[in-house]
Formats: C-alpha cells, sequence, structure tokens
C-alpha cells in the first residue's frame, strides 16, 4: 500500500536516542526463542513442500522466504526486488502455468531508470550573463498538464506576468512566444520546520484526532479539510500537487517558459536536489500530445538581473531582457529491470477460455532505512502511539504514555538485546499479498475453470501504482476480457487487538460495487453459503474516502478501464511502512482463510456462465 511516510522524530522519545545511527545497517537477529509480543511467532522458519490446498503453513514456507532480509526491502529497480520477482516466476514455472508476459515470457518490462536534469549541460543565460545552478535558479520538475521537461530556446524576451495564480488576464499579444516571468509559483517552501531550519517538535498525541477505523478517519479528514478550507469528503485527504493549483494564463497567452521569482523561500531540499536524479519511467507523449512549457525557479537577484529593478514595483506586460535556456529532464535505462510478473492458467470451456478472472497483488516494498532503529523499541512506540503505523503522525507521548512505552521497552530488554533495523522487509505490505496470490495459484493449477485465470505480480505500487499502470496501458491480454479483478494488499494482520473490527474472518472490501452491482452479489452470494463465512468489513468502502484508502493502491488503474475489481485487504496496523513489518508477526490462519475465500470467489465467477454486468461508474464514490 502505497503512502507519504511521516518521519519519525527520535528526539521526542529520549529512552529511543542511544538507538538510533546515522548510516543503514543491516539488521542482527537474536539466537533466543524467546518472544517479546504476543503476536511474535518464531525468528526463523524452514522451507517445506507446500501442498495444492491454501494452508497457514504454506503461506509460512513462502513468506519467510519472500521477506527474508536478503530481499533488502524489494524496492523497485533494485537487486532484492529481482529476487522477489524470481521467486514468484519459478513459483508460477513449477506450477505448470503459461508465461504471461511479453514475448512469451513471465515478465513485463517497465521502462524504469534514472531520470533529472544534468548540471553541466543545464544553461541559463540572462542578460547575456550565465546564472549559477542553485545560487541563482534550478529547474522544475515536469508536472503533467502543467510543466514540461525540456527547455531549448536562444535569446528570448522575458515579460512579467504578475503574481502566481492571480486573476489578471494575460494578453497574447504581450505573451506570445516570449518568458512569462511570475511572483511567487508553485514550487515547495521551507514549511514544517522550527528555528535555524531543525525540524518542527511534534504535537503531544493527546493532541491529535483519533484516526482509529474509517469511522474516526473521515471525521478527522473532513475536520482538516476544513481547517485548511479545502473540499472534505470525496477527497479523502488527497495532498495538492503542482496540477491542481497550475496558473494556466501563461501558458494560454503562448508564453514557451515560465519562470518564478522565490529562490530563496523554496524548500532548502528542493534547492539541493534540484540536479540530482530520481528513479522513474521514461516520459512518453502520445501523438499530438499538448507540448508543457518548462519553467525554472529564480533569484530575486536574478529578476533584478532581468528588469533592471525589484520585480514588485513593476506592471505586468513589463518587457525585461533577453534569457537563454538549456535543461532536459533526461531519462536512462537503469541498470536493474523492474517488472510485473504474469501467469495465465487457460480456461478448459472454448467459449470462455478468451475471457480472464485476474488476482493480483504488489511485488515491491520500500528497501533501506537510511537510519537504523532498535527493533523492538520501534514497536513499543508505535503500539502505543501509532496503531496503525506510518499511516499516524509521529507525536510526544504523554506521561503515561511514556511510562507504557518504558515498560514495553523494559520488558523486550529482559527477553533479547537490542537489535538494529533498517530493512523494510515488507511482509504484509505487500509479501502477503504476493504469497497468498501464489497460494491461490497453486490451487487454481490443478482445477479447470472455464474461464481462464490471470495472476499478476505488480511493480511499483509504492512508487505510484507503477505497474498496474503499465498493465493496463500495455495489456498483454484484451481488457475488455477481464471480467472481474481482485486485489489482495496487507493481508497478513486483521486481529482484533490491530484493526478496527478485526478478528479470525475479518476482511475490508473497498470497490466491488462501484462499476458493477452484480461483482458485490457475487461475492455476498458465495460468502453466504461457505462453512467458513468471512466477517467483511465495508467501512471504508465510503463516498469520504477516509485516509484516500481506495486510492492508494492497483486497484486504482483497474477502475480507470473500467474493469471491476475489489479491494481486499485485513488493514493497517502498527507495522505499516516501518522496519518491524516482518513475517514472525503475520496471522498466518486467518491469511489462509482469506485466501480461501478469494479462491472461491474467483472460482464463481470463472465457472458461472454469464460475466457481471458493468452498470457503470458510481459518481457518489470517490475518484483518483
Amino acid at each position: 500500500m502505497t503512502t507519504s511516510v511521516p518521519r519519525l522524530y527520535p528526539l521526542a522519545f529520549a529512552c529511543l536516542l542511544p538507538l538510533f545511527f546515522s548510516e543503514a545497517h543491516a539488521q542482527t537477529r537474536p539466537s533466543s526463542a524467546r518472544t517479546v509480543w504476543p503476536e511474535e511467532g518464531p525468528m526463523k522458519w524452514a522451507p517445506r513442500p507446500t501442498t495444492t490446498e491454501i494452508t497457514a503453513n504454506d503461506l509460512r514456507t513462502r513468506l519467510y522466504q519472500f521477506a527474508d532480509d536478503s530481499m533488502h526491502g524489494r524496492r523497485i529497480g533494485e537487486p532484492g526486488n529481482v529476487k522477489g520477482t524470481d521467486y514468484i516466476a519459478k513459483e508460477f514455472a513449477r506450477l505448470g502455468l503459461k508465461p504471461g508476459g511479453d514475448n512469451g515470457t513471465w515478465y513485463q518490462e517497465l521502462t524504469w531508470g534514472p531520470l533529472g536534469y544534468d548540471r553541466a549541460a543545464s544553461r541559463f543565460i540572462a542578460a547575456g550573463q550565465p546564472a549559477e545552478g542553485t545560487t541563482d535558479w534550478i529547474p522544475m520538475t515536469p508536472v503533467a498538464n502543467a510543466i514540461g521537461g525540456r527547455a531549448e530556446f536562444s535569446n528570448v524576451p522575458t515579460v512579467l506576468a504578475g503574481r502566481w495564480n492571480d486573476t489578471v488576464a494575460l494578453d497574447p499579444e504581450l505573451f506570445r512566444g516570449k518568458v512569462a516571468v511570475f511572483i511567487g509559483g508553485p514550487m515547495a517552501t521551507g514549511g514544517g520546520t522550527g528555528r535555524g531550519g531543525a525540524p518542527a517538535a511534534p504535537q503531544s498525541c493527546d493532541a491529535l484526532p483519533d484516526r482509529f477505523g474509517a469511522a474516526a478517519a473521515a471525521i478527522a479528514d473532513a475536520a482538516r479539510a476544513g481547517r485548511a478550507g479545502g473540499r472534505g469528503g470525496r477527497g479523502g485527504g488527497r495532498g495538492t500537487t503542482a496540477a491542481d493549483t497550475m496558473d494556466s494564463r501563461a501558458t494560454t497567452a503562448g508564453a514557451i517558459a515560465m519562470l518564478f521569482i522565490g529562490l530563496e523561500s523554496t524548500s532548502p531540499t528542493t534547492v539541493r536536489n534540484a540536479f540530482n536524479t530520481r528513479m522513474g519511467l521514461e516520459p512518453t507523449s502520445a501523438p499530438g500530445a499538448r507540448v508543457d512549457p518548462p519553467a525554472a525557479v529564480i533569484s530575486g537577484a536574478l529578476a533584478s538581473r532581468l528588469f533592471g529593478r525589484n520585480a514588485n514595483e513593476l506592471a505586468v506586460g513589463t518587457v525585461g531582457q533577453p534569457m537563454s535556456g538549456t535543461w532536459s529532464d533526461a531519462w536512462r535505462k537503469g541498470p536493474v529491470p523492474a517488472r510485473n510478473v504474469i501467469a495465465i492458467l487457460p480456461g478448459s470451456d472454448p467459449d470462455r477460455a478468451g475471457e480472464y478472472v485476474l488476482v493480483g497483488a504488489h511485488n515491491d516494498h520500500n528497501g533501506m532505512a537510511a537510519t537504523a532503529v532498535d527493533h523492538d523499541s520501534l514497536r513499543a512506540v508505535n503500539t502505543v502511539t501509532r496503531r496503525q503505523g506510518a499511516n499516524d503522525p509521529a507525536c510526544r507521548p504523554t506521561a503515561d504514555q511514556q511510562r507504557r512505552i518504558d515498560s514495553l521497552i523494559a520488558r523486550a530488554r529482559s527477553i533479547r538485546p537490542p537489535r538494529r533495523d533498517s530493512i523494510n522487509n515488507g511482509a504484509d505490505d505487500d509479501g502477503s499479498g504476493s504469497v497468498l496470490m501464489l497460494e491461490i495459484a497453486e490451487r487454481f493449477a490443478k482445477e479447470k475453470p472455464a474461464r481462464s485465470i490471470i495472476f499478476i505480480s505488480h511493480q511499483g505500487e509504492e512508487g505510484g501504482l507503477r505497474g498496474s499502470r503499465w498493465f493496463v496501458d500495455h495489456p498483454t491480454v484484451p481488457l475488455d476480457k477481464i471480467v472481474a479483478a481482485h486485489n489482495m494488499d496487507m493481508v497478513g494482520k486483521g486481529r482484533v487487538t490491530e484493526v478496527k473490527y478485526g478478528g479470525p474472518s475479518s476482511v475490508q472490501m473497498l470497490g466491488a460495487r462501484r462499476l458493477s452491482r452484480e461483482f458485490g452479489d457475487i461475492i455476498d452470494s458465495v460468502n453466504a453459503v461457505r462453512s467458513e463465512t468471512m466477517a467483511i468489513d465495508r467501512s471504508w468502502d465510503a463516498t469520504t474516502n477516509p485516509m484516500n484508502r481506495f486510492c492508494r493502491s492497483d486497484q486504482v488503474n483497474y477502475v480507470r478501464k473500467d474493469i471491476p475489481v475489489v479491494y481486499v485487504s485485513l488493514g493497517y496496523t502498527m507495522d505499516y511502512h516501518q522496519v518491524t513489518d516482518e513475517p514472525q508477526y503475520i496471522d498466518y490462519d486467518h491469511s489462509a482463510r482469506l485466501g480461501r475465500f478469494v479462491y472461491d470467489v474467483m472460482w464463481a465467477i470463472a465457472v458461472r456462465k454469464d460475466r457481471p454486468v458493468i452498470a457503470g461508474n458510481d459518481p457518489a464514490y470517490p475518484s483518483c
């Protein structure tokens, strides 16, 4: 499950200070067999042969391998992720499935690699004098339908466009073919810091709203949106992007580039990283697509060089000195592949084998953390103050909370020594979904469903739902032949002590009825006649979209292509996007029970005469 991860603020917890380190460390595991946490299982699990049935021990055998430290957190485009996807492909092959990737292979490779501005190749010349990158100017990162990534122009006049997001119309006669210069702009500012640029101290935990469970999260989101003057409800806490606030007047008036005066107020991190590479997909444009103008942020001193005086003293339309610019957000293929893994079980009915029932989960996680922490101390803090892990902000414990944290740490110390940990193993997110998909595949491999089954291990969910987006934009089977999809993300926990409305048969479901009401009805009818009835929690399946829940996993991209899809999860817990998300904390019995349910739903759809009827998108539900 993707998210923006709040920083854990170590100075808030004196008990943790000796246990934070400045560089990344692989975690070292003690040999003691005694456990600290009530839900904790063994630190290691010896692999054993898996069976056709979906069982807890089969899941253990798979997950202890897939979420092992040796995978280094399976970040997209890194060797650990390649090891993980190799494991999935080998299992698909062992089960006798058919490769469903590109060119008869198991893999569908994304065009993934480093992307960024080359400082040595970037030029900014104002009034005939070169400007210095990061001191006088920085190029802006491209934003779809707002800011382009390539500048190549020479000796073009600059024209003052006034204040950013003003309502004054810009005359095309003045701006066409020119560089529009704004006072202010959409760049990130240095907010959220205290004096001297130090991180702002976290709030006291008792000052934060209750966000535990969907109803509480929806109330908190609505209150936050009201305070910010934004839209409450459907957006569900969605963050504002540059594209959301983009002033399009200069583009409409025909400007070929934009400059924003405000380098001094731009985040120091943004300035420092302006010429650093980042990992991303190769930018592509459809034939005839709009070419967005490039943009840069400039200093007040550089603006004065262009206009001869402070821009605040000048009128809109004032013509400045000409400038030349060359910068390109260039991409190159990375050294390590990023890939979906796809397998197909062909259907047995000639009339329906060309249709597919899909099940998927994402294979990536967040790699290695920059800072190692003590595993048990972090878990103690999160047990008391961050019940939903990274979904909850770091906060300053109350005196009572600090006593509880200290007590948990003292108990841990009585059992085992500190353990430095910097590996985001991603056992629940989404190792649990990945191995449950393999268990479902092993169950199906011995069956002969009428429709074909497609199993897809999505890449890059944590980096922006990349793999599912790639698949639906470059499908290896006709999208209109996918009759229903099932996305499993974080299906390893769900205990009553961990999530709202949790328990041994709980399951959170979102989206089943937003395109096909019949799909939701099928799920309910299957559940009604099973001996292992599931307790379906639909509290998150709300138009308010609490915590932006529906928009944060791969089901989004299937909805975008009008494919009925259900999002299946057991919920957020204290280990969400934490280095403590490890295999020993998974509820394997619960996960296996859920897998058997998903299998039964898929089987019902695979053998029924008609595909679920698509009624059309329900506009009451959130758009992502």
